[in-house]
C-alpha cells in the first residue's frame, strides 16, 4: 500500500514539474510591445542574422537569390507561369526567406518592404518570388504595381471579414454569420 501511495505522490510531482516548466517557458517567451519594438529596431540594423546575409532591399535580394541558386535550376523555373512558380516556391524558398531573412521578426529587408507598404510576411515572400521570377525572365519587375495589388487585396479581405460580422447595438454582442 505504501508503494502505491509513493507512486501516486511521485506521479503528481512529475505532473506539477512539467506544468511548471511549460508555464515558465510560455511566460518567459512573451514580450511586451516595448520589448518587441526594441528587438525589432536592433534587428533592422543588422547586415547578418544567425550568420545569414540579409539583403538591404529588393535589388540586393535579387542578387542574393541569383548567388544562392544553382543557375541550371533557376533556368528550369522559366518554363512555368509566374503564378505556378509563386505557389510552388512559397513553402520552400518562401519559407526559407521568412526564416533566414527575418521577414516575420524583422530585418533590414522586411523593414524596407514595410516602408513600401507590405506588412505581411506571406505577401513579402510572394512578392520577392514573383520579382525574382521576372528578374530571371529579364522582365520589368513592376514592383510598385505588385505592392499595390497586395495592399488592395488585404483591404478587400478586411472589408469582406467585417461584412460577415453583425453587431447587436443594443447588447453590444458580436454575432458572426
Amino acid at each position: 500500500m505504501q508503494s502505491f501511495a509513493f507512486f501516486n505522490h511521485m506521479r503528481r510531482n512529475i505532473i506539477y514539474f512539467k506544468m511548471f516548466i511549460l508555464l515558465s517557458t510560455y511566460s518567459y517567451s512573451q514580450n511586451t510591445p516595448a520589448e518587441f519594438e526594441k528587438k525589432y529596431q536592433e534587428r533592422i540594423q543588422l547586415e547578418r542574422i544567425n550568420d545569414v546575409y540579409i539583403p538591404l532591399n529588393l535589388n540586393e535580394a535579387m542578387i542574393e537569390l541569383d548567388r544562392l541558386t544553382d543557375k541550371k535550376k533557376a533556368m528550369e523555373l522559366l518554363n512555368l507561369p509566374e503564378d505556378s512558380i509563386a505557389s510552388k516556391l512559397h513553402f520552400s524558398l518562401g519559407r526559407w526567406m521568412e526564416i533566414n531573412w527575418g521577414l516575420e521578426e524583422g530585418s533590414r529587408l522586411s523593414h524596407s518592404l514595410k516602408l513600401r507598404g507590405l506588412s505581411f510576411p506571406d505577401d513579402m515572400e510572394d512578392f520577392i518570388i514573383r520579382c525574382w521570377y521576372r528578374h530571371l525572365n529579364k522582365q520589368d519587375l513592376n514592383d510598385q504595381k505588385l505592392i499595390d495589388g497586395y495592399i488592395i487585396q488585404r483591404k478587400l479581405n478586411y472589408v469582406n471579414k467585417l461584412s460577415k460580422i453583425k453587431i447587436d447595438t443594443l447588447s453590444t454582442k458580436v454575432i458572426k454569420n
